[in-house]
Formats: C-alpha cells, sequence, structure tokens
C-alpha cells in the first residue's frame, strides 16, 4: 500500500513539473488593443448628457457605493444596462444566490448579443470549473478565463506544494465594466457575505462607481490580464458537465437570476434608476488607476520593481496633514513601519481601522498583525479594531451574526481617496496582483473622511496604552460611556496563548 501511494505522490509531482515546464513562460501574444468605447450606447448617452449638464472638464465621474444592497443593484443594473461588451474580473466569485445572480445576468447580456468576458481567480473553482466549461460552450457571446490555474486539478493541495510560490500567487483584482464606458472596482468580491445575504458573516466593504476615461483604463487593465499568457481558457481546463447535474445547476442558476430581478422590482430598483442616479449624484473626479501587472506572478519574491507596492506607499508618503486607512488585514513589516515613522516625524495624524480578533476571518493574519499593533500606537498612530457586533444603525449588515471589515481603501488630506483590492500586507504587496484607482476630488474624501472618522469610536475598540505601557481597548457603550477592556475583546486565555505561539512562526512573508 505504501509503495502505491509512494508512487501515486511521484507521479502527481513528475505531472507537477512537466506543467510547470510547458506553462510557466507561456509567450504573449503579439495584439493590437483595439479600442472599445462605442459612441451609441445607453450608457455613453447617460455620461455625454451629465458632462453637458454640469459642464465638466473632468474626464471621470464617480459615486460611492458603500451599501452592500446597492452595490449588488449596481452591478445588475450596469448588466442590463450593457449594449455591447461587460468585462468581469474576480479574485472571489461564489456559487450562492448573489453568485448565481449575477452570473444569470452574465448569461442574459451574452444571449441578447453582448461580448461578455468573465477572467476568474481559479482560488474559487473547485468542483465548478465543469459546469462553467460547458455553460462557456453552450452560450454564445460568453467566454470564460481562469488566471494562473492549478494544473493539478484532481489533487489541487498537492498543486500548492509542488508549484510552490507561483501557485500560491493569485489574481485578487476586482472589477466589473461595461460598454468601456461604467466600472466598478473595489474590495468586493461576489457573494452573498459581500452583500449582506448571508446570515453568518457580513463583510462591511466599500466600492466606487465611475464611469468616463478611467472606465476605458480598467478595461486596458483587463485586457493585460485577458491576453497576457497566463490566462486560460476554462474549456482547456475541464470536461463539460454531464447532463443531468449541469441542467440542475443551470435551473437553479436561472432561478436565482430571477429571484433578484423580483427583489429590484420589489425595491423599485430598476436599471435605468440605477443609472440616472448615477447621471443626477456623481461627482467629477481626476483619476488615476494603479494596478500590478499580471507577470507579477512569474517575478521572483521579494521583487517588487514596477509593481503596485511601492506605488501605494509613494501615494501614503505624500501625505501633509493626515492619512486615514481602512485595511482589514494590516502587517506593514519593516519598511510599512518605516514609512509611517517618517509621517509622524512630519507631523502627520494618521488613524487606522482593521479587525479585531473576533472579527478577523484569518487567524494567521492577526497573529503577524499583533507584533505592529503596539509599536503603531506608541508612535502615535489612532488604532482602531473592527467590531464583529452587529450594528445595523451604521453596518447596515441584515441581521449577520459576525460583521468583519473588507474594505481597502485610504484617504490622504482628505483630498484624495484609494479605493481597490490592495491589503497593508505582505501578501497584497509581493504575492497577489492588485489594482485600485485613486479619486482626486476634496468633496468626496472629505464627506467620506468625516463619515468615517465619526464612527470610529462606535464602530470599533480605541488601543490604547495604560500608565504602565500596557495595550487596552478603549468601547464606547451605547450610553455614551468608556469600557475599558485590558484583555483582547471576545477572547478567552488559550485563544490569546495561540495567538501569541503563532506569531513566533517565521511566516509573516506568506501573510
Amino acid at each position: 500500500m505504501n509503495l502505491i501511494i509512494g508512487l501515486g505522490l511521484f507521479l502527481a509531482v513528475m505531472l507537477g513539473l512537466r506543467f510547470l515546464a510547458s506553462h510557466a513562460r507561456r509567450p504573449i501574444p503579439e495584439i493590437a488593443l483595439e479600442s472599445r468605447v462605442p459612441a451609441d450606447t445607453r450608457l455613453q448617452h447617460i455620461l455625454d448628457t451629465w458632462k453637458v449638464h454640469h459642464k465638466a472638464d473632468q474626464r471621470s465621474l464617480c459615486y460611492p457605493l458603500g451599501d452592500a444592497r446597492e452595490a449588488l443593484l449596481s452591478r445588475l443594473g450596469l448588466a442590463d444596462m450593457a449594449d455591447v461588451s461587460i468585462d468581469a474580473q474576480y479574485y472571489v466569485f461564489h456559487d450562492d444566490e448573489s453568485g448565481r445572480g449575477l452570473l444569470a445576468a452574465l448569461v442574459e447580456a451574452a444571449r441578447r448579443g453582448v461580448r461578455v468576458r468573465l477572467l476568474l481567480d481559479d482560488i474559487d473553482l473547485k468542483g465548478r470549473d465543469a459546469y462553467l466549461s460547458r455553460l462557456a460552450r453552450e452560450v454564445e457571446n460568453l467566454e470564460i478565463r481562469v488566471f494562473n490555474p492549478l494544473w493539478i486539478r484532481i489533487a489541487r493541495p498537492l498543486d500548492f506544494i509542488v508549484r510552490f510560490p507561483r501557485s500560491s500567487r493569485r489574481m485578487h483584482n476586482k472589477s466589473f465594466t461595461v460598454d468601456s464606458a461604467a466600472c466598478i472596482v473595489g474590495g468586493r468580491n461576489i457573494g452573498d457575505e459581500y452583500f449582506a445575504a448571508d446570515a453568518q458573516v457580513s463583510f462591511t466593504d466599500y466600492d466606487m462607481l465611475a464611469a468616463g476615461t478611467v472606465a476605458e483604463e480598467v478595461v486596458s487593465q483587463f485586457d493585460e490580464y485577458w491576453y497576457g499568457g497566463l490566462s486560460v481558457n476554462c474549456t482547456e481546463l475541464a470536461r463539460p458537465a454531464k447532463d443531468r447535474p449541469y441542467h440542475d445547476w443551470y435551473q437553479q442558476l436561472m432561478q436565482a437570476g430571477q429571484r433578484l430581478k423580483l427583489d429590484r422590482e420589489t425595491e423599485q430598483a430598476l436599471p435605468s434608476d440605477q443609472l440616472h442616479r448615477l447621471q443626477l449624484d456623481a461627482c467629477p473626479c481626476k483619476t488615476r488607476l494603479l494596478f500590478d501587472p499580471p507577470e507579477k506572478v512569474l517575478s521572483r519574491l521579494f521583487d517588487t520593481d514596477g509593481s503596485l507596492a511601492p506605488q501605494i506607499m509613494d501615494l501614503m508618503l505624500s501625505a501633509r496633514e493626515s492619512l486615514l486607512i481602512s485595511s482589514p488585514y494590516f502587517i506593514p513589516g519593516a519598511s510599512g513601519m518605516e514609512l509611517f515613522r517618517q509621517l509622524r516625524e512630519r507631523g502627520v495624524e494618521i488613524s487606522v481601522l482593521t479587525n479585531s480578533f473576533a472579527a478577523n476571518d484569518v487567524l494567521a493574519v492577526h497573529a503577524g498583525y499583533i507584533d505592529y499593533r503596539e509599536q503603531m500606537v506608541a508612535l502615535g498612530v489612532r488604532m482602531y479594531e473592527f467590531k464583529p457586533d452587529n450594528d445595523k444603525r451604521h453596518l447596515r449588515l441584515l441581521g449577520a451574526k459576525r460583521s468583519s471589515l473588507h474594505a481597502k481603501t485610504f484617504i490622504i488630506d482628505s483630498q484624495r481617496l484609494f479605493v481597490g483590492s490592495f491589503n497593508l500586507d505582505p501578501r497584497s504587496a509581493i504575492h497577489n496582483t492588485e489594482m485600485g484607482i485613486v479619486f482626486d476630488n476634496a468633496e468626496l474624501s472629505a464627506s467620506l473622511n468625516r463619515s468615517l472618522t465619526g464612527r470610529l469610536e462606535e464602530i470599533a475598540y480605541h488601543l490604547k496604552l495604560s500608565e504602565q505601557g500596557q495595550l487596552q481597548w478603549e468601547e464606547q457603550t451605547d450610553q455614551g460611556n468608556c469600557r475599558v477592556h485590558y484583555s483582547e475583546p471576545h477572547t478567552v486565555a488559550w485563544q490569546r496563548f495561540g495567538v501569541y505561539l503563532m506569531s513566533w512562526l517565521p511566516v509573516e512573508w506568506l501573510l
């Protein structure tokens, strides 16, 4: 038996090495990125009307999507308004009510002649690639590609060992673009927990709906990933699903789409309403798209030349008065700590919101974070840890048992706002590919800064050092009083000890 197991592992390793040799350096095709900016679409008409009405000279406009339900309805509204193309790029695209409902909207758009390109990371596709392979074969105008796919697909965990670090470096980008005219970029993946539809956990997140030149730039970014040689058609990765399971799955897909349509009609959230709201309520912005090249997953570890991380650091270092950061995973490392020291020496006020132990969904990341929080407080940084408690007044979570911060944003001097997929941790800096947009609009940035700053004491624990130099957590109660926790809230001794032991492991560069 041991001999059989050994032979099986040997063959699996050889298979992995064979795929690594044949696919690690796939040639990047020479392509001409044709313009995809049709002038006669409904979205372009809305954008042109807005520019004329507001006499705007800025090239882009934006509308914040802080509310989870509105974020989902806006994606569905854009899909229904599509006339020519939809380009969707996601790290996670769950096979749940929200994921199926949005996928059904993409299928419907493809059937009416819209060119739909869906680019997914492989992290979330276990057990579904056969369904997607058949769907892409049967639906005209729909193409699904997988970025940096695992090649040992039956024993997926083995691929992470055989092809490390290539297999562990994922596409974390998130974008949804229609007709090269309007896009949604931010922190949300596609799934119930990101749209306040999960009864167990709900992620508090933030997206931006933007239109104009910035949408064209997002499509160009998408093209680099789509054509760059690292994305494989899902039809090449899996055989199409058999009739009975596929038809059952497809029926569930269409039913989820119908349920979302009924919900939208009940809420009077029609596609035209969503897009005309953009026309009426959006504000003009100068924008700058930042993103990692897809080849980052092929680069040497710790080599950040040409990547997004140095641009993020330069952006933060440009702060002159204030820097407000929201990052669910926060492991600044030596370079990040030096950045914060420089800012504090210049008198820049810094506030950081990240997850508490009970709100964090990745325990290892929290273990990496605890090495830095006391240093940050000692530097004079205002550190806040997000509470796990559901509070409908502030979080609009529709009854989830546990809430977790997932928004990845920062605000510089109440003048500029970054919204994207980038966490302040080694995984975003050196492993995964990331993207985001800098919005240069003082009114929008100042408004979000006031809104978030005004709620920090209510939605988070404020970390401070006692007179004896011990870390403590201050919590504002519903009665307006201050409750002080002398150990980490919502933990018991063995949990704190376990996290402490984990923090000693030399794995920070993996987190």
